[in-house]
């Protein structure tokens, strides 16, 4: 995620992230939710937060997603392809910004992904 779309989420404007596809479970199904979604920011090399997505939303109504994503209209339909195209708008709540970022070897990653992917987090002992 670029820095400053980081920033928004966590200053509370940008209530939804927009992604050309979203968050399936392992049978091809929407969800589960709320999903736990972790924050690689573009150029710190490292996770930075974390923030849940409570579902999502896919639509075509561009225009009304400009608020609550904080991307300008011509941005959104060039994404989504053109006029008419849709887009996937993910419902984020509850952001956290970590203490100290955490390196993406801790996640058992050796990559930056390039969109979004899903990983494993082991549960730790209480």
């Amino acid at each position: 995620m670029k820095p400053e779309w980081w920033e928004k989420i966590l200053a509370g404007e940008k209530k939804m992230e927009i992604r050309k596809t979203a968050p399936k479970d392992r049978t091809g199904e929407p969800g589960p939710w709320p999903m736990l979604v972790l924050v690689y920011v573009s150029g710190t090399g490292a996770v930075m937060g974390k923030f849940y997505c409570y579902g999502y939303v896919r639509t075509n109504l561009l225009a009304g997603l400009q608020r609550l994503s904080c991307v300008p209209l011509a941005d959104l339909v060039s994404y989504a392809g053109g006029p008419g195209g849709s887009v996937y708008a993910w419902i984020v709540k509850n952001p956290e910004k970590f203490d100290t970022p955490k390196p993406l070897a801790e996640f058992g990653m050796t990559r930056p992904p390039m969109s979004w992917q899903y990983i494993e987090i082991p549960e730790t002992e209480g």
